[in-house]
């Protein structure tokens, strides 16, 4: 595990966009880990503008940022994907080629510094991921993002080109999704996702396709219904925030807030977004805040009622939900999508919409449910707190009134009996169980072992999290 490196932040964090630099450094010692600024670094050099015009160039100005880091003896960590491809692609280059890597330390000579070739370089996010890990930092996490609809871009560079970078797919990546599952949120899938963002195309002039580009994706991005976009990359954040601020000056309907992902890092561990200098971003974070805060009380309000941790693997398993009998009917009912729902807080709404009077306490999930979890007793759950807010279908608050009143959901039919041979039947006990009832609910417990009373399961003493998904 490496917790103490080198820092390369590249020449656009710094001088554009301080703000990542702060929440990067403050993730970092939140995560326990220690970056060493270093002095002698130049741009990495990015590859649109330099590459193209003289390769040469652009390897030796690598391979010196590379020789400086190497000197310093510890691993290298860029929170920019640019540096990063730059840095792997070079590395690759110069251990294929031992004439250019020669030529290199020649010139390096020149300066005290030379280059062998074995220094780590990691990007950010495979520093997170690799060397911390999502389970350890969902541990960390105060303010989870439980709720929201969260989208990854990852960016070229950060995956491409292989096999110079393999620390992921390049063309079926899950890792960053990994690290924002790890703060709670849910993770979106769009179209688009591993589509570059378009933001070279303003450094090579070409403005209004790098606008398209930029309205290709949010467009996709609003689709989905996100309540945010992550990156990690600083030109990518360019890209969404400062292009997508054009688009809103146009009047576009794109709003769609833009977030580092050490930004979303330290707004789940705790720190406030003034500490962060969000304020900074062109594309108003208000919003994405404002969801947030009402997610959080949303589910706040969830687990009074239910085990958020069991919902959570219920919901993330799925596996029983071709063994409803009911979901095989016309595909209109989806017990797990109804879990998906609870747990994005909207328990309102699953409750108003009433599906989940479909379930028919059959206990197929529970039998099949490898946890031994199944939806029987959520459901169980969410059908009495409709009863409790008066949302009873009709045919269920008539049989409850009846039962209410006469201790029974119906009478024999004393002809019927008669008429084949049955003597009468017994006399009901339904006046003693009212009374039974009436004093249960006037007292909200039940008498206990040796007169002691205990809490009625699921009454006003309940604990918030015995609720579970069982």
């Amino acid at each position: 595990m490496i917790k103490r490196f080198s820092m390369f932040w590249g020449c656009t964090i710094p001088a554009r966009f301080p703000f990542i630099e702060k929440s990067t450094r403050l993730a970092l010692d939140l995560l326990g880990a220690e970056p060493l600024d270093v002095e002698g670094f130049t741009c990495c050099p990015e590859g649109t503008l330099v590459k193209a015009v003289d390769e040469d160039a652009y390897y030796v100005t690598a391979g010196r940022n590379l020789a400086v880091a190497e000197a310093e003896g510890r691993a290298l960590v860029t929170p920019c994907n640019g540096c990063y491809s730059t840095f792997k692609s070079t590395q690759a280059e110069f251990k294929s080629d031992w004439r250019k890597r020669e030529r290199l330390n020649r010139l390096l000579g020149q300066q005290g510094l030379s280059y062998d070739g074995h220094l780590v370089v990691k990007h950010l996010m495979e520093w997170a991921h690799e060397d911390i890990g999502p389970a350890a930092i969902s541990k960390k996490v105060v303010r989870p993002l439980g709720g929201m609809r969260i989208a990854v871009h990852y960016g070229c560079h950060m995956l491409r080109p292989s096999p110079a970078i393999r620390w992921d797919s390049a063309t079926n990546p899950t890792k960053f999704e990994d690290m924002v599952r790890a703060l709670g949120a849910t993770v979106v899938e769009y179209e688009t996702k591993l589509d570059c963002c378009g933001g070279a195309l303003d450094r090579v002039g070409q403005r209004d396709e790098a606008l398209q580009m930029c309205r290709r994706k949010l467009v996709d991005l609003k689709s989905e219904r996100v309540d945010a976009l992550v990156v990690a990359c600083p030109s990518c954040f360019q890209q969404f925030d400062l292009n997508q601020a054009t688009l809103l000056r146009q009047k576009e309907d794109l709003e769609v807030p833009v977030l580092y992902y050490s930004e979303l890092l330290c707004l789940a561990l705790g720190r406030e977004p003034e500490e962060l200098g969000l304020s900074m971003h062109r594309v108003p974070l208000e919003s994405f805040l404002e969801r947030w805060a009402a997610k959080t009380q949303q589910r706040t309000r969830v687990a009074e009622e239910f085990s958020l941790a069991e919902l959570q693997k219920c919901n993330d398993c799925k596996a029983c939900e071709s063994d409803c009998p009911v979901a095989k009917l016309n595909g209109s009912f989806s017990p797990t999508t109804i879990i998906g729902e609870i747990l994005s807080g909207d328990l309102d709404g699953v409750i108003e919409r009433g599906d989940l009077w479909k379930c028919l306490d059959c206990f197929t999930c529970y039998e099949k449910c490898h946890s031994r979890l199944g939806m029987a007793e959520v459901f169980r759950t969410l059908k009495e707190l409709a009863k409790n807010e008066g949302r009873l279908p009709d045919a269920v608050r008539f049989s409850w009134e009846m039962f209410a009143t006469t201790g029974s959901l119906g009478e024999p039919r004393e002809s019927s009996r008669v008429k084949l041979g049955l003597s009468p039947a017994p006399a009901r006990g339904g006046e003693g169980l009212l009374r039974l009832l009436e004093s249960l609910h006037a007292s909200g417990t039940d008498p206990g072992v040796d007169g002691e009373s205990v809490p009625v399961v699921g009454g006003p003493t309940a604990a918030p999290d015995e609720g579970g998904a069982s």
